[in-house]
Order: structure tokens, then C-alpha cells, then sequence
């Protein structure tokens, strides 16, 4: 089992205290994933929130039903995934696949909403950091795109 001092660590919950820490470890459990294995698709219902401890995670976006676009590699330690089971309408709007054996710390995602609905001022930290995972995973895709429509151009005549 991980620590309270492990996930205050992580991106997501760095700003909570003990308490709301202990409730949040109260409801999860680790579970390990092989390489190639889906822990999740676009779509389904998200009832999980996962954090990773060791590994490499693909999270992918189905286009046309026929291609998928990666959107974020998740590899860091502590890295938060599943977010989608913390927003309505709670279905995951990406893949995630494992790159690699990965080991995953995986929360009940409806007792998360239950605590932040009854803690305001957790909620509202949880929240605040969630927005700005999302800004920073944004602006790194933007970069990635940005920087293939430049290969693009230069190779083209």
C-alpha cells in the first residue's frame, strides 16, 4: 500500500492535509497492469481515478473510429490519469494503455466526489489542480502539433 507522505507527492492531491489524505487511501488499492494491456477505453463509464507509481501509460483519442491520436505519455511518478471519473458526464474521454508493466494506484472515484461535494474547501484545491493538469497536458499537445506542422512545411515543396 502506498503512503499518505506517497500521495501527497502526487500532482493532484499535493495541497490536502493528512486527514483528507487518509479518507482518499481509505478507498483504493494498487494494481498492476502488463505491457499492452487497456486499463480503460474512450467511452466507458469512469468510475476510477488512477495515479501512477511505476510505468509508462498511452493515453490515446479514437478519431473516426479508426485512428488513434495520442494525446499525453504518462510516466512520471505520481502522475494522475482517469480525471474524466471527477467531470461530468463521467466517461472517460481518452484510452489509456500501458507502454510497459505499470503499477497503478486506483481510487473509488465516486467516494472522491462524495468527500469533495462534502469538503468545499478540498473540493475547490482538488479542482484548482485538476484545471491546471488539464491547462498543462493542453499546451503540450498544442506544442506537439505545433512542431509537426512545422516538419510538414519545411519538407514540403
Amino acid at each position: 500500500m502506498v503512503s499518505v507522505e506517497w500521495l501527497k507527492k502526487t500532482e493532484l492531491f499535493e495541497s490536502l492535509n493528512e486527514s483528507q489524505l487518509n479518507v482518499l487511501l481509505s478507498h483504493s488499492g494498487i494494481q498492476s497492469f502488463s505491457e499492452k494491456e487497456m486499463i480503460f477505453r474512450q467511452g466507458e463509464e469512469a468510475t476510477r481515478l488512477y495515479i501512477l507509481i511505476q510505468g509508462a501509460i498511452d493515453l490515446t483519442v479514437k478519431a473516426q473510429e479508426r485512428i488513434d491520436f495520442m494525446t499525453s505519455k504518462i510516466e512520471k511518478e505520481g502522475a494522475v490519469f482517469g480525471t474524466a471519473s471527477l467531470m461530468e458526464p463521467f466517461q472517460y474521454n481518452v484510452s489509456a494503455l500501458c507502454l510497459k508493466p505499470s503499477e497503478v494506484l486506483v481510487l473509488d472515484a465516486n467516494r472522491i466526489r462524495d468527500k469533495l461535494e462534502e469538503d468545499p474547501r478540498m473540493g475547490m484545491e482538488v479542482m484548482r489542480k485538476l484545471a491546471a493538469i488539464y491547462f498543462n497536458r493542453l499546451n503540450e499537445l498544442r506544442s506537439g502539433v505545433s512542431n509537426l506542422l512545422k516538419i510538414f512545411k519545411i519538407k514540403m515543396p
